[in-house]
């Protein structure tokens, strides 16, 4: 296995000339051509170019409400956010770079699940004379199960929409930094494990990355983490402690039924909603933690959601939690 380091980053380098793609990505027909489609902020592609000073990246906008917002990483520096409507990647000369592309923020509304509305993406073309191929990260890998908290609903602005949305302002993003892993989101606003916000429940994210496309159809998305850390339990405060119990024993069966050797930490609510249930459950699974979130000095956009400050402070005491119980 040939393998490229950049700053502390490790990757695999990939035989053929495709772009590696990390997370809930799946094939989608639009307009009678083929892309690669996700509801999914947090995703990430990967590959390495070398013999050109751009990459273009064909978008689609299928979005019925606000164009969304990519990212992209070059060796491992801060993530820049541009519109889809922007397709430019500059890179700093024409020698070998790692990118990362990142789907950012996408608006809440938008029809996920029954409509697969996202980010659609054609085609990843380098600039003339240039070379282009896939790597995978070999860091451990993190799934984060969460509703928009872990998807970076607000952490820049107070609008629930692309501009003011960003996966990579949110705290997994922090956590996987600070513990040097990659993070796989599976984050949407207003779910929970009763509550299908604005795309379903835990359970069914488990499986499914929409109604029609399951999670084991694709390769992307069908991987298995080192570790599992969840966020849930916010949006699901409407419902009565037996209520919650039930279907948080339902959704973490089905989690260790698919994933049955790996760890998994709960992250208590940072409302602290439902956090008696939440201990009581995980302490009567097999590699079950809980991470403890009160007191926490998180900064919020609206008392809710944290911002960017505070989605760092949460992901770097995450981050904390997860390297004190041993399991990275």
């Amino acid at each position: 296995m040939d393998t490229y380091i950049v700053n502390n980053h490790t990757y695999e380098i990939l035989e053929d000339s495709k772009p590696y793609f990390l997370g809930r990505w799946f094939e989608k027909e639009v307009d009678g051509t083929p892309h690669m489609a996700t509801t999914t902020d947090g995703a990430q592609i990967y590959f390495m170019t070398e013999g050109c000073t751009s990459v273009n990246l064909s978008f689609t906008d299928i979005t019925h409400i606000r164009v969304p917002y990519y990212a992209y990483s070059i060796d491992g520096s801060e993530p820049i956010r541009c519109h889809i409507t922007d397709p430019t990647v500059p890179l700093p000369d024409s020698g070998r770079h790692t990118v990362c592309i990142i789907a950012d923020g996408m608006t809440e509304g938008e029809g996920k699940w029954y409509e697969e509305i996202g980010f659609a993406l054609k085609s990843i073309t380098p600039a003339a004379g240039g070379k282009l191929w896939g790597i995978r990260p070999t860091a451990p890998l993190v799934f984060f199960y969460g509703d928009s908290i872990t998807e970076g609903i607000r952490a820049i602005s107070m609008a629930a929409d692309s501009d003011g949305n960003s996966a990579t302002h949110a705290y997994p993003w922090y956590c996987a930094e600070a513990l040097g892993v990659t993070p796989y989101y599976v984050g949407y606003g207003a779910t929970g494990m009763i509550r299908t916000g604005w795309f379903n429940t835990m359970a069914k994210a488990i499986d499914g990355l929409s109604w029609r496309h399951p999670v084991a159809d694709s390769p992307a998305a069908n991987q298995k983490p080192d570790l599992i850390v969840i966020n849930h339990g916010t949006n699901d405060m409407d419902f009565s402690m037996l209520e919650y119990m039930s279907a948080m024993n339902a959704t973490m069966s089905l989690l260790y039924r698919r994933y049955p050797d790996v760890p998994v930490v709960y992250v208590i609510p940072l409302q602290q909603t439902h956090a008696t249930i939440i201990r009581r459950l995980m302490s009567e699974y097999p590699n079950g933690y809980v991470i403890e979130s009160e007191g926490w000095p998180i900064t919020y956009t609206d008392g809710i959601h944290p911002n960017a400050a505070g989605a760092k402070v949460m992901g770097e005491r995450v981050a904390e939690g997860i390297r004190k119980l041993g399991l990275i």
